[in-house]
């Protein structure tokens, strides 16, 4: 049987709630089947998602409210909606309490690491080092931009190994790690590139999109395949652990 793979809506253009369809194709793709799960206040939802869905996966989108980070605003770029950050932060910790999988991208990542009490950097300018362009103008969305260096004994290791060219589409990038992560990928410039959880379940982020580079580079299609591999048998998983552990 496929497993079911939960996409969280990206967020609202007007009175829309959208999803790109690139996820949906590449989650099909790999051997999932793709739900559409759309935003909602009610948390009583909570429940029946995770018993719908064998994995989850979190997608790009507009910025976090840094209030939600305990800051305040200090950057002119970018824009964010609260109601999609209060639940996309509630629904990650949700999802990271019952430990089924989460492949969170770009936005996700940063959704990730928050949910985990870390912190952002508003906008790469704020970095007190000098970095890359990390907002590529290439007309084509699966065109590299820069190489990252994967971290050794990382999940992504043994498909991408030491190293490999990835797309960028963010201005924003994670500042102070979330608790329970480690490092998993760096761009040259020390950004980090991806992340992943401690406790042995399958929470990967990765800041680029593979989404958009299946067809171009067949070393993306890697991470989809392990996401959907490792949510197939999540069930099975996920009733061995209790469910009073919290992050």
């Amino acid at each position: 049987m496929k497993p079911i793979i939960g996409i969280i809506s990206c967020g609202y253009t007007g009175s829309h709630q959208y999803v790109p369809a690139s996820y949906l194709c590449a989650v099909e793709s790999c051997g999932g089947i793709p739900v559409i799960l759309p935003i909602t206040s009610d948390e009583e939802f909570y429940s029946s998602y995770t018993q719908i869905c064998h994995g989850f996966l979190f997608c790009g989108g507009d910025d976090i409210n840094p209030l939600l980070f305990g800051e305040e605003s200090r950057t002119d770029k970018g824009s964010y909606d609260t109601r999609t950050d209060i639940f996309h932060l509630s629904f990650m910790k949700y999802i990271l309490n019952s430990r089924l999988p989460v492949l969170a991208i770009c936005r996700g990542m940063q959704v990730l690491n928050v949910a985990l009490g870390g912190t952002i950097y508003q906008d790469i300018s704020l970095r007190p080092s000098p970095s890359l362009n990390h907002m590529q103008t290439s007309k084509n969305r699966s065109d590299t931009c820069h190489r990252i260096t994967v971290s050794p004994g990382s999940m992504l290791y043994p498909f991408l190994q030491d190293s490999v060219l990835v797309n960028s589409f963010h201005h924003q990038s994670i500042h102070v790690l979330g608790q329970g992560l480690k490092i998993s990928a760096i761009a040259s410039d020390g950004i980090i590139e991806a992340i992943e959880t401690t406790d042995h379940t399958y929470t990967c982020g990765v800041q680029w999109h593979p989404e958009c580079m299946l067809d171009s580079s067949p070393d993306m299609k890697y991470i989809f395949n392990s996401f959907i591999n490792s949510s197939k048998n999540s069930k099975n998983l996920h009733y061995i652990f209790s469910d009073n552990q919290t992050y």
